[in-house]
């Protein structure tokens, strides 16, 4: 009676230690999981706070009325802003207006860009209402899909694609 006892301690302890062999594989598994996301979340911290965001503590007010009127026009425009081409921009950062003269922006969303003054600041049209906002907040396309087009409400022959 006594050998059958040890024999069934004996068995029991095998089984035992198999069960923590096998919780012990299965944690280190979990531990392996979760240093490999935690890796993963680190990098994507990083991408994101390295990436230039525009604030708007930095950005100056909108321009003027001279500047507006073509007074103080951009040198890149060869001095009129009169003759520069509307083009499309894409938002890259959401802007919020700060006033009745200035657009509120959404990240995706596409601008007609009709004047880009000195401080900064363009004029545009988006989601068909027209004001001002940071240039910098968005970025200069030359192609853009149909449907983004027709969703801005676009004329082909005003706006340089």
């Amino acid at each position: 009676m006594a050998a059958v006892e040890a024999q069934q301690q004996r068995l029991t302890l095998q089984r035992l230690i198999s069960m923590v062999e096998s919780e012990r594989t299965y944690h280190q598994r979990v531990l392996q999981i979760l240093d490999q996301l935690e890796g993963g979340v680190i990098l994507e911290r990083q991408r994101i706070e390295a990436a230039p965001s525009p604030t708007a503590d930095s950005m100056p007010s909108p321009p003027s009325y001279e500047e507006v009127n073509g007074v103080f026009a951009s040198p890149k425009h060869n001095g009129s802003t009169d003759s520069m081409n509307f083009f499309l921009g894409e938002v890259m950062y959401s802007y919020q207006a700060e006033s009745d003269v200035e657009l509120n922006l959404s990240v995706g969303d596409y601008v007609i860009v009709r004047k880009v003054s000195n401080s900064g600041w363009a004029e545009g049209e988006c989601k068909r209402k027209a004001g001002w906002f940071p240039f910098g907040y968005i970025e200069r396309r030359e192609r853009v899909l149909a449907s983004k087009v027709a969703e801005v409400g676009v004329q082909m022959g005003r706006v340089e694609v």
